[in-house]
């Protein structure tokens, strides 16, 4: 994202809506990185390259819980 990191965004949809489920979508492998975000309120994440059944995975399983 140009004007903000995903950290950044966790926390603003976090501080919006406590309750949302956010699935982060990352090309960083930096587990440090990876953790704060689920930390800050990322439900779980994804890496990319991603394929089509790993996003409907995430998304089942938050859905289920």
């Amino acid at each position: 994202m140009p004007k903000k990191d995903g950290l950044t965004v966790v926390k603003e949809i976090r501080a919006f809506d406590s309750n949302a489920k956010i699935i982060l979508i990352t090309a960083s492998d930096d587990q440090k990185v990876i953790n704060s975000c689920l930390e800050c309120g990322a439900s779980s994440y994804i890496s990319k390259p991603f394929d089509f059944n790993s996003v409907l995975k995430s998304i089942t399983d938050l859905v289920e819980n």
